[in-house]
Order: C-alpha cells, then sequence, then structure tokens
C-alpha cells in the first residue's frame, strides 16, 4: 500500500472513486451525485493542486482517498479539516484508512495544524470507531444534520487535538 498526496494527475481516479463511494455507502458522504456533478473538474484539480487530496494506491489503482484543508481565515487556520474518507471494499481491512488518515495529520501538523476536525454520520458507526481509535473524541452534534434517502440522522463532530 502507497500513501500519497494526489496530483492533477489522479484526477480521473479520484472523481471515479468518489463517484463510486457516493453510490457504494451513501452514508459515508455528505456529497450526493448532483452535487458532484455540478462540481467542475477544474475545481477538483485546483483542490489536488493546493495538495488537499491524499490517497492510498494498491499498484497503480487508487483504492482510498480523502481530503484535508484548513479555512482561510487566520484565526481558524490552526484547525484542518478531513473530508470524504473513503476506502474501496477490496482494500477494507488493510489500514488504508488509518494510514490515509495518519499522514494527512502529518502533512497539517507540518504546515502548521494543531487541531484536526470531521464531521461524521451519526450512524456510520464503523467511520466513528476508526476516528476513535486515530484519537479523535466527540466534540459536537447537530441533532438531524444530514439528511440520506429522506431520512434525517445525527452529524456528529469529532476533533483530535496534535501535541
Amino acid at each position: 500500500m502507497i500513501i500519497r498526496q494526489l496530483t492533477t494527475s489522479d484526477l480521473a481516479a479520484y472523481r471515479a472513486l468518489h463517484r463510486f463511494g457516493m453510490k457504494e455507502s451513501p452514508s459515508g458522504f455528505v456529497d450526493v451525485e448532483a452535487t458532484d456533478a455540478a462540481r467542475s473538474d477544474a475545481d477538483v484539480e485546483a483542490m489536488l493542486t493546493r495538495g488537499d487530496g491524499w490517497g492510498a494506491f494498491d499498484g497503480e489503482r487508487l483504492v482510498g482517498k480523502l481530503t484535508i484543508d484548513a479555512l482561510i481565515y487566520p484565526s481558524l487556520a490552526h484547525t484542518w479539516w478531513i473530508h470524504a474518507v473513503y476506502v474501496h471494499p477490496d482494500a477494507r481491512g488493510s489500514g488504508a484508512s488509518g494510514k490515509l488518515i495518519q499522514a494527512a495529520i502529518a502533512h497539517a501538523q507540518s504546515r502548521g495544524a494543531s487541531r484536526i476536525a470531521l464531521w461524521v454520520n451519526g450512524v456510520n458507526g464503523h467511520a466513528r470507531g476508526l476516528y476513535e481509535r486515530m484519537g479523535f473524541q466527540q466534540t459536537g452534534r447537530i441533532p438531524g444534520g444530514i439528511e440520506v434517502d429522506g431520512v434525517c440522522v445525527d452529524d456528529v463532530l469529532m476533533t483530535r487535538e496534535l501535541t
């Protein structure tokens, strides 16, 4: 398993994995097909150019991905946000998720992050367990904050302080 920052040459693989993930695990995403379809390749390419995308590769195949970024406001720059974590079913159990998160956190920390935050679907117990094992703690909750397939579920805020 190779973990690395994604580049613009990974655009097609990133978009394909993201789209597959939205269909395979809709509770793992706040993104839906319509919003993804409206997002241009240029927008995704800009994210990759900034170095916000990370990937897990099995050989040449992208099997896992996430994005991590900070908001543009100086007063919030110490908190980096993880988004859109997804690992293909073929690669689950390989440690790819944890390795992706560790690499992204190390990168954020090298750029001045002192806190990592993320939102997770309250019924996604697998993801919540992973984040807890990675040192994240629940620090907030929006009851009914996410609607998936017509059902509202809690949106859970999890954070991890970095030393």
